[in-house]
């Protein structure tokens, strides 16, 4: 199934999905060695449990959109929106459901790749995945006078597989956005 994904996609994107793989093993192998990066939360866990998008509306989430999955393949559910804990800052979240842990992995990692980080697919013609691309979007850069910005960036530096759920995770760096990852996670498993 991989290989007949792979000969789809064009020479440019293959070579970012293999370093973004291998970054993504890196960063993996690297969060038992002990460092203070064991405090991020992991980037891939399981903790056994089957989650639905009912779950994820049970918790402070609040859904904006929900998208078709007809370009997510694999995936049984595709929700938009925001979680504000307590009175902070609301963090937007694109969450993905898949039939299992494995699926979530197998299939949902190379769209979450493709969705998130510095390298992240912003172009409804170059993307995979065209639905809520605007929702990935977010304007970055100070520009010059007036308040006038520089550019269109991602809104989401990371993602975290949590059982069967793919999260993207608003933030600037991909520490911040996993430690929102944490956040739905943890109002996941409370909301129980």
């Amino acid at each position: 199934m991989i290989s007949k994904n792979l000969n789809i996609l064009s020479p440019r994107r293959l070579a970012l999905l293999i370093a973004l793989l291998t970054l993504s093993a890196i960063f993996i192998a690297g969060c038992g060695s002990g460092s203070s990066e064991d405090e991020l939360f992991p980037q891939i866990s399981d903790p056994s449990t089957i989650f639905t998008l009912d779950d994820v509306l049970a918790t402070p989430y609040k859904e904006l959109n929900n998208y078709s999955t007809d370009e997510l393949p694999g995936a049984t559910d595709a929700s938009y929106g925001f979680m504000r804990i307590g009175s902070g800052d609301p963090y937007d979240f694109e969450i993905r459901v898949y039939e299992s842990h494995q699926e979530a992995v197998n299939q949902g990692t190379a769209m979450a790749l493709e969705g998130t980080g510095e390298n992240a697919i912003l172009s409804e013609d170059d993307a995979t995945f065209k639905e809520g691309i605007k929702d990935r979007r977010t304007i970055i850069g100070g520009g010059v006078g007036g308040g006038a910005r520089s550019g269109i960036g991602p809104k989401f530096a990371s993602y975290a597989i949590f059982g069967n759920i793919v999260m993207l995770c608003q933030g600037s760096d991909s520490e911040t956005s996993l430690e929102r990852c944490g956040l739905m996670a943890n109002a996941l498993v409370t909301s129980e």
